[in-house]
């Protein structure tokens, strides 16, 4: 037998997770593919988050709870936000990928059903099928949720989860408070719980988001990150905003110490400079916005809700082709979509030179 013989049949039929896996990048010189904040610590939250790092007892296993972080995002949300949030409701974990995997297991078993959209973040799906759980997938229509389409699924079929963002990665828009708060009403009523995923709601200054209220809906599960408008993408941090008998599920069926001292450190630290992390929000959204402003004159854009452009093309493979040759790295969707990450102020300026080099005057091709 060989080794691939020895494998679980379901791990055989799952590809692994590509974000352009496939290229070299030490040739890359400009990366706009992954959503990451182009905004690097200042020396001096540098230096505060290294002291800190002085007090961890490396030869111990971190804090398996994540108290003080825990209870350092809540002031930080209370605060930015007004919620009136209390640790009992979130949940912290080694990004929100580990948590959505756990927050899976513990609602869905093997044949359930579970709802996901397309184009979607696609994660939600593939740790559904690690579990052998029914994947309902509902096509999007014009790239937002066809909402009377989500609710004749929820009831004519036995929906278990179901899970979708807002602001969407990767497609950028943002759907309606009324029809989300809808949906998650009817979802209840059949028995099944949402995951809301609103990674990139600082975007888009919180509109429609539902964290003032999730309590509300005890069917409900917020997804927040530290990766994307704050700015650690490295130290993998993200929280479950819920109901204190969701958290403690969440945090009943986790691994004992998963998430590691030096990032809940770190993000600590980080997280104590509110005007700061409000500052780098302004000036990723103020670039974005004259990115997408640019990219329009050049190809078709759809406006988007986050830190990236999502501009529409008949040459996408090309153009993904050209950039990387010129070490420029983004993100094909497929061979009509790219998702370009707005970077800072100089790589946006190279990025937009390269590309009118050679598409300023190519017409504005759809199909």
């Amino acid at each position: 037998m060989q080794p691939k013989d020895f494998l679980n049949p379901k791990i055989k039929k799952l590809p692994p997770y590509s974000l352009n896996s496939e290229v070299d990048l030490s040739n890359i010189k400009i990366k706009l593919d992954a959503n990451e904040s182009f905004l690097e610590l200042p020396g001096h939250i540098q230096s505060e988050a290294l002291a800190g790092l002085h007090e961890i007892k490396f030869n111990r296993y971190p804090d398996p709870s994540a108290a003080s972080l825990i209870k350092k995002f809540a002031d930080y949300l209370n605060a930015r936000e007004n919620t009136g949030l209390t640790p009992d409701n979130i949940a912290a974990g080694n990004g929100t990928d580990e948590l959505l995997n756990i927050i899976i297991n513990a609602f869905v078993s093997k044949n359930d059903k579970m709802l996901v959209f397309e184009p979607d973040f696609s994660m939600y799906a593939f740790y559904g099928q690690i579990i052998e759980a029914g994947i309902l997938r509902l096509q999007k229509k014009d790239l937002k949720i066809n909402w009377s389409e989500a609710a004749d699924v929820l009831k004519r079929e036995n929906i278990k989860l179901a899970l979708f963002s807002n602001p969407c990665n990767p497609t950028g828009q943002l759907e309606n408070k009324a029809d989300i708060i809808k949906f998650i009403n009817l979802a209840r009523e059949c028995g099944a719980v949402v995951v809301l995923d609103e990674v990139y709601m600082s975007f888009c200054g919180g509109r429609n988001s539902l964290l003032h209220e999730f309590l509300e809906y005890p069917n409900l599960i917020i997804m927040k990150s530290l990766s994307k408008s704050i700015g650690l993408a490295a130290l993998r941090v993200g929280f479950a905003l819920s109901n204190a008998d969701f958290i403690n599920a969440v945090k009943t069926i986790k691994s004992p110490f998963n998430l590691n001292a030096v990032s809940q450190k770190l993000a600590e630290t980080v997280l104590g400079y509110p005007d700061y992390l409000e500052e780098n929000l302004k000036t990723i959204t103020q670039n974005k916005k004259e990115l997408q402003e640019e990219l329009s004159k050049i190809f078709t854009v759809h406006p988007t809700e986050t830190n990236f452009v999502l501009a529409e093309s008949a040459h996408s493979g090309e153009i993904f082709e050209y950039l990387l040759k010129n070490g420029i790295l983004v993100r094909k969707l497929s061979e009509k979509y790219l998702r370009i990450t707005s970077g800072s102020a100089e790589e946006n300026k190279e990025l937009l030179k390269c590309l009118k080099l050679k598409y300023q005057d190519k017409p504005k091709k759809q199909k």
